[in-house]
């Protein structure tokens, strides 16, 4: 075959298209695959662990508002001695209250149009701090991915996680907190022989800067 006639010849074209071509739409096509489940899921996950969060959160707070796990609603309470007494939990937990987020975080998700491939796991926290009182529920659903792309070490299962926080808003507890603040720094300037702790910070920062040559 002449130089030129083989130069003119285009008949495996479409056969080096295609070798160039199916990677990158195989690719495309998993990344979309992908997108369409990690979005559903997530919002799915945000939706539960927030819903969680708050219902555990209202119940700690001191508003008579609790939550029903067999009704999914909430519910009042009439009787003031079925409340949580802030001091108690602050030194001694809450209860169930752990466990129990787990449980509306997991029935919460269950109840999405969502589908629920992979394996959830929950996890529910309530941290006690000085000033306030946090419920944080993190929930993380983990689904194998559809097409295996292992050969370019694309994983297996991807993990989609989402974590949550709410409040307790308890004003006897506010109050609380607010009288322990104001007793550390009366502590404070007494045991140091404070006039004015701000004085006495301006002083310290003084130092520091001489020291440091500013």
């Amino acid at each position: 075959m002449p130089a030129g006639r083989f130069l003119r010849n285009t008949s495996g074209d479409a056969i080096v298209e295609a070798v160039v071509l199916f990677p990158v739409m195989i690719m495309i096509f998993a990344a979309l695959v992908l997108l369409a489940l990690y979005l559903p899921t997530r919002a799915a996950l945000q939706r539960a662990t927030q819903y969680a969060a708050t219902a555990v959160a209202t119940e700690l707070s001191d508003t008579w508002l609790f939550y029903d796990e067999n009704a999914t609603s909430h519910y009042w309470k009439h009787d003031k001695n079925q409340l949580t007494n802030v001091y108690v939990a602050l030194f001694s937990g809450t209860g169930n209250a752990d466990a129990k987020g787990e449980g509306i975080a997991i029935a919460a998700e269950a109840r999405g149009v969502s589908s629920k491939a992979g394996v959830l796991t929950v996890e529910c926290n309530v941290v006690n701090r000085i000033v306030y009182k946090e419920v944080v529920v993190t929930a993380t659903r983990e689904f194998t991915v559809p097409v295996d792309l292992s050969i370019i070490g694309f994983p297996k299962t991807i993990p989609v996680t989402v974590t949550s926080t709410a409040v307790v808003q308890n004003g006897d507890e506010f109050v609380r907190s607010m009288d322990l603040a104001a007793d550390f720094v009366k502590f404070i300037k007494e045991k140091f022989q404070l006039g004015n702790v701000s004085d006495a910070i301006g002083s310290f920062g003084n130092q520091v800067k001489s020291i440091l040559g500013w």
